[in-house]
């Protein structure tokens, strides 16, 4: 229970049976002390997590791989790459071997950080061990160098990961979109999503929204709409990102009647809109004089907690 309730992000809740377990004398084991440490790494909180790992050993337990694993996860993810890799050291003078979820843990903090050389060196070290990179591994590394506008670079360990005979899941796709969408390289992003479709792996809402974002801010709402008929015909379904994508793209067009179709759409759907589609829409309209619709669409945005911009103040409350 402990753990389902980790998983699902309840910590407060795995805490309280936790506690309750105790103060019934029960002895909570290694796998149930590494499910809590797991659910605090999760949630950010490493003082607590800690906490639990010292009171495990001081009550003679001994914490195992995944026990480790967990702790380097959360440290890579709030930043302190330094303290997880000395707890990789640490593992190992204790005879525990890291597994590939470790190495990824760590790959992943160091791409995180901007270290990409030291993640590259890990990768190696970690081939030389016999824990051979997985799609993870390569994925987390072509993250790292599209955001770097290396797409050569991405590329090439594309090529190696499927030399390897290891397939690439939509998140390797989608990594891959957002690098050539970033580097202006919408022609080889278009590519891809042939390619995708040649072998039989179907894109989401998540591809087809880097490539519409990009035409949208180079005022292409041609292609952008394009690009919408072709996912829908294909039966991929708009996410609430796509809806946001395309109202910032319509509204900075001035086509504010495509523009608030999207949005009553949007809405029907049970989607929310962003604090800056709704700063999009009401200058939009102001700038169509049509106030009463901006008005309204300001006190909607007041009522969803979400703070207009200073312009957006400045014209409609003087």
């Amino acid at each position: 229970m402990i753990h389902g309730l980790c998983q699902a992000g309840k910590v407060v809740e795995a805490r309280k049976l936790f506690s309750e377990m105790l103060s019934k004398g029960l002895k909570p084991d290694e796998v149930t002390y590494t499910a809590l440490i797991d659910g605090y790494c999760k949630a950010g909180e490493m003082k607590e997590a800690f906490s639990l790992h010292n009171q495990m050993v001081e009550k003679g337990l001994t914490p195992n791989v995944v026990t480790y694993t967990a702790l380097v996860d959360g440290l890579c993810k709030c930043g302190e790459v330094d303290i997880a890799n000395e707890l990789l050291h640490e593992m190992s003078e204790k005879g525990l071997q890291p597994n590939v979820c470790t190495y990824n843990a760590l790959i992943n903090g160091l791409c995180k950080v901007g270290n990409i050389e030291q993640a590259v060196k890990l990768m190696e070290e970690m081939d030389l061990a016999g824990f051979y990179p997985d799609t993870i591994t390569y994925t987390t590394l072509m993250d790292a160098y599209c955001k770097m506008g290396e797409m050569a670079k991405a590329h090439e360990l594309l090529r190696i990961m499927l030399d390897k005979g290891l397939q690439p899941t939509i998140v390797t796709f989608n990594v891959l979109m957002n690098g050539f969408c970033m580097s202006g390289m919408l022609e080889d992003g278009e590519r891809l999503i042939k390619w995708m479709l040649d072998k039989g792996i179907m894109p989401n809402a998540t591809t087809f929204n880097s490539l519409m974002k990009q035409h949208c801010i180079r005022n292409n709402m041609c292609a952008t709409t394009e690009i919408y008929m072709r996912m829908c015909a294909q039966g991929v379904m708009p996410d609430c990102n796509t809806y946001n994508i395309l109202i910032k793209g319509h509204c900075k067009a001035r086509n504010m009647k495509e523009a608030w179709f999207l949005h009553k759409e949007m809405v029907e759907k049970g989607f929310s809109l962003t604090a800056a589609s709704y700063n999009s829409l009401i200058k939009g309209f102001y700038k169509r004089k049509k106030f009463e619709e901006a008005r309204k669409l300001f006190e909607e945005m007041r009522t969803h907690g979400f703070i207009a911009e200073k312009e957006i103040y400045d014209i409609l409350l003087t």
